[in-house]
């Protein structure tokens, strides 16, 4: 689904991603682990075009989509979430899965205002993908809620069906359980499993809760300063030397 090939993106002097290279399959769900400043949101930025790579090339299946534009990348197939929840907040979470899904446009100004034929039809999908989101991650009670008045793991998972309402084949999660309780984050990892299974959607995701990472996650990826120490099942790499001596400086 995904190949990083020796990817290296410096800010000045600092390497913060350093010939790395890996592989994510198709239906994983792939986290990236590792202490801060090791380079894991770089990684999602390359990824999502907002950081070009001094060197390397990304793959997406047989795309090479190391030097399109952000805006490409989505058409592309890939959505992104952020650590820090970036939504409109004076829009409704109705109004916020809609907006999502303006790259699927096909209308012009002059259809869309008359609103007959196919800007209505368009405007029926676009509402039955939201509703189907909403239903997925039982925003129901939500739906006509102004976004900014609700609460911070609601509005994480509003972010998070902003990102399917894309429609995407990968799906970049960064610190998705960052600010939540340890219930929001059990809930969480029941989402990330039905979004991964159900709409059969692969995963990448940079995260902190190695107890979430033990329950959802197929592989791992562990870096630390820029380079990769490891690949493995969870457990295989919370036990390996090098990441512990990365966590622990020990």
């Amino acid at each position: 689904m995904l190949i990083a090939d020796n990817l290296t993106c410096s800010f000045g002097g600092v390497k913060a991603v350093d010939q790395l290279s890996f592989v994510v399959n198709h239906g994983d769900i792939f986290s990236i682990i590792g202490p801060n400043g090791a380079g894991k949101t770089t990684v999602l930025n390359l990824f999502s075009r907002f950081y070009n790579a001094d060197k390397g090339e990304i793959w997406l299946e047989d795309d090479n989509i190391t030097k399109i534009s952000a805006s490409a990348v989505a058409k592309k197939g890939i959505a992104r979430t952020f650590q820090n929840v970036e939504l409109f907040e004076r829009e409704t979470v109705l109004q916020n899965l809609l907006i999502a899904q303006h790259i699927h446009r096909t209308t012009n100004l002059v259809t869309e205002c008359l609103f007959v034929g196919l800007a209505r039809r368009q405007e029926i999908r676009f509402r039955e993908t939201a509703e189907h989101v909403i239903d997925l991650l039982h925003l129901e009670q939500y739906r006509d809620a102004v976004t900014g008045s609700l609460p911070f793991g609601v509005r994480k998972l509003v972010e998070i069906g902003r990102a399917l309402c894309l429609r995407p084949r990968l799906l970049l999660m960064d610190e998705p359980s960052s600010g939540l309780n340890p219930e929001e984050t059990e809930d969480l990892g029941h989402w990330i499993e039905d979004i991964n299974q159900d709409l059969d959607v692969t995963i990448v995701m940079v995260e902190h809760d190695m107890s979430l990472i033990g329950r959802v996650a197929s592989r791992v990826l562990a870096m630390a300063d820029g380079r990769l120490l490891t690949i493995g099942t969870p457990k295989e790499v919370e036990n390996h030397p090098e990441v512990i001596e990365a966590y622990l400086g020990c």
